[in-house]
């Protein structure tokens, strides 16, 4: 229970990695927010299971593509708690589309939902941590498209890219407040928004044949390092942390591969 007396927004975790973050959290005696946009019922679910096992945890829901429902998320959150010690920006969209077939109503929703969403809502919490004198940490949840582009997610990695920039700009400006700020860089993870590709067996042979451990990650690994690197108070802030199986290595694993 080493997080116990902390309160922390999940954004994004009605299910899949936010929802394995948020149950984590959970089992470490956090508060949690879970926030969802439309899974109603499986927000609901997810603040059952925290419950069941004698957690705490509040439901809040917004439309990250919507600026003043990303603002009015961290009011909410703080409102309910009175106090938000850790950020975690989850919530995002991603789906393949060629350069050449990219409409501006695509790039509008990758722009609104995965950068402007998150700029603000996390403006929003960090001003009330500065406010309210509380040393916390913000994590955000971005890809391995921001750092090696992938062919049909140039408009997405370009948007988590972004995200990878502006948080350690921001990380510049709140180490005075003692709020650490960091990304955690995530490979193909199994979930459901991916299940095309690890549930088809030839797809899937073909990506784990790019990823050094041969195999997609689970949610729970990534909840793990979270809430780890929570639980430890380390003195880390302007870091991407890479959770990908080695996937950012790739070029160098096929290549040793190939000459062996």
């Amino acid at each position: 229970m080493k997080l116990s007396g902390k309160t922390v927004l999940v954004t994004g975790s009605s299910r899949g990695i936010g929802k394995a973050i948020a149950l984590r959290l959970a089992e470490e005696g956090a508060e949690v927010l879970i926030h969802y946009h439309t899974n109603k019922e499986e927000a609901e679910s997810v603040s059952d299971l925290i419950h069941r096992s004698g957690g705490k945890s509040h439901i809040l829901q917004a439309d990250l593509a919507d600026p003043a429902q990303a603002v009015q998320l961290g009011e909410q959150a703080w409102e309910v708690s009175k106090r938000v010690d850790y950020l975690i920006n989850n919530a995002g969209v991603s789906y393949k589309k060629n350069f050449l077939d990219t409409t501006l109503d695509d790039l509008d929703f990758f722009v609104s939902v995965n950068f402007k969403g998150t700029f603000l809502l996390t403006q929003t919490i960090a001003k009330k941590m500065v406010e309210n004198n509380v040393p916390g940490s913000i994590y955000t949840i971005t890809s391995v498209n921001a750092i090696q582009p992938g062919v049909g997610f140039s408009a997405y990695g370009a948007t988590k890219g972004a995200l990878e920039t502006l948080m350690k700009g921001v990380a510049l400006e709140l180490a005075p407040h003692n709020i650490r700020v960091n990304t955690v860089v995530v490979g193909a993870v199994q979930t459901d928004i991916n299940a095309a590709v690890w549930q088809n067996p030839e797809k899937r042979k073909t990506v784990e044949g790019n990823i050094p451990m041969a195999r997609f990650g689970k949610p729970e690994e990534i909840a793990a390092v979270i809430c780890g690197l929570l639980s430890s108070g380390t003195y880390l802030t302007g870091s991407s942390i890479k959770v990908d199986g080695g996937w950012l290595l790739s070029a160098g694993y096929r290549g040793a591969s190939e000459a062996q």
